[in-house]
């Protein structure tokens, strides 16, 4: 059932404009998300810290095309280009994604030895991020263009760096307040006084 749900599946995106015929073949990379973890203090006062984290980046050496230096990728024979197919039997005619060039409209005769033919290599680099103060639980702080590599020269996706607030030993925050307990003797309950936090 795989191959005719998906037959069927491209079906309705040509009918809704998203059909894979005479597509650019140009993909946004993927958004990312870290989960960072700060003081209480810092999420008050704001701070700059630095994260390291792996991402698919674009291969130098054949700059994202996937072909090996001095060599190109080529139309797909069994496409032309479109990257589908068109099956017909009887009165049914269903367009699939072309299992030559899985929808690229492309073959790499010769692929990059650095990414094997990917395009995009996984490597670790490190940001810095600038925490603005008075974030809270469950912000986000959005770093455009720091996701995963675009492919066949497309934008770079989204880094978004989720704030987590590490517990603190003597407040509990809430909202914009801070709340502590304390104890005090019955004489200052009873008559008042000043205690030193």
């Amino acid at each position: 059932f795989g191959g005719f749900a998906e037959a069927f599946g491209d079906i309705f995106g040509d009918i809704f404009g998203g059909g894979r015929g005479g597509r650019s073949n140009v993909y946004r990379g993927g958004d990312l998300r870290y989960n960072l973890e700060i003081s209480l203090e810092h999420a008050a006062r704001g701070t700059e810290t630095k994260i390291r984290l792996p991402a698919m980046e674009e291969c130098e050496s054949c700059h994202g095309s996937g072909a090996k230096p001095g060599t190109h990728a080529k139309t797909c024979s069994t496409c032309g280009g479109t990257g589908a197919v068109r099956l017909s039997q009887g009165f049914f005619s269903i367009q699939q994604t072309c299992p030559t060039c899985r929808g690229t409209g492309k073959v790499i005769p010769d692929p990059c030895g650095t990414c094997k033919g990917a395009g995009r290599v996984k490597q670790h680099k490190t940001l810095a991020v600038k925490i603005p103060a008075g974030v809270d639980e469950g912000d986000r702080i959005r770093l455009g263009g720091e996701g995963e590599a675009g492919m066949n020269g497309g934008p770079a996706g989204d880094l978004y760096v989720v704030i987590h607030l590490k517990e603190h030993a003597v407040f509990q925050r809430d909202g914009d307040d801070l709340h502590c307990e304390l104890p005090v003797s019955f004489t200052a309950a009873a008559l008042g006084g000043e205690i030193e936090i």
